[in-house]
């Protein structure tokens, strides 16, 4: 929870807040359970039941955290009052359109897919060497990514507030860089692709807004606070009027 720290003062200006480490992740207690998207909403509903707060919700989720987040508005809709999507494990991506990602690199198809696999494998094999909480997370990614997210994609939002705020700052230093491709191309060209894809989500709502900042890196609400702060206000100000309007 530490880089949550430059938005909790604000945001609990706001409303009241909660934040919380899933199980196996920081202080939290691992357990054995399998991190789908499905326990993972149940838990949180349990631990709010828990804890005697009452709903609507507005859940606030960062990268594997977007995807849990998407992932509570399938199977709880009724109890939120608003989406905060930061710079999330990409879950439009299919394996098509993650090729389109390298047409900058104007490699041929086999090349690609051989990065695209060497990508993957360095992916799970950091997966291996990590706790078993958070190996088993990388797990449920691998797989779910493999499976095109299906589980999400079958899915509609409900018709509440959902911001997705994306940071765009290249952050790779130099001394580690590729010498084979450009990196910082290939970063660009996945951010323009992704945010055609994200803006289409936002789009699916009424009250869907989408910040895209060129000087924050992948801690969005590390780097501009701010930025988040006022996105929150704006899915209370929204959600305010949408349940004006319907009384």
């Amino acid at each position: 929870m530490d880089h949550w720290d430059k938005v909790l003062p604000g945001v609990s200006k706001l409303a009241p807040v909660i934040t919380y480490d899933r199980p196996g992740v920081g202080p939290s207690e691992a357990i054995e359970e399998m991190p789908s998207i499905e326990n993972v909403a149940h838990r949180l509903v349990r631990l709010l039941e828990a804890l005697e707060v009452p709903p609507p919700y507005i859940l606030v989720g960062h990268s594997l955290g977007g995807l849990y987040v998407r992932g509570f508005a399938i199977h709880y809709p009724e109890l939120l009052a608003g989406l905060v999507i930061i710079d999330p494990a990409d879950f439009t991506e299919t394996h098509q359109n993650k090729r389109a990602h390298y047409d900058v690199l104007n490699w041929e198809a086999v090349r690609v897919d051989s990065l695209i696999q060497k990508f993957i494998d360095n992916r799970k094999r950091r997966h291996q060497e990590a706790p078993p909480a958070i190996r088993r997370e990388g797990q449920y990614l691998e797989t779910i990514r493999e499976n095109e997210f299906e589980a999400i994609q079958e899915h509609q939002l409900p018709n509440i507030p959902v911001h997705i705020l994306v940071g765009g700052r290249f952050d790779k230093p130099e001394q580690f860089r590729s010498k084979e491709y450009d990196e910082e191309a290939l970063f660009r060209s996945k951010m323009r692709h992704r945010v055609s894809r994200w803006t289409a989500v936002i789009q699916s709502v009424d009250k869907g807004m989408l910040f895209y900042s060129a000087g924050a890196g992948h801690f969005v609400h590390f780097d501009q606070p701010e930025l988040l702060i006022a996105s929150l206000r704006i899915v209370l100000k929204d959600y305010v009027a949408i349940s004006h309007k319907k009384k």
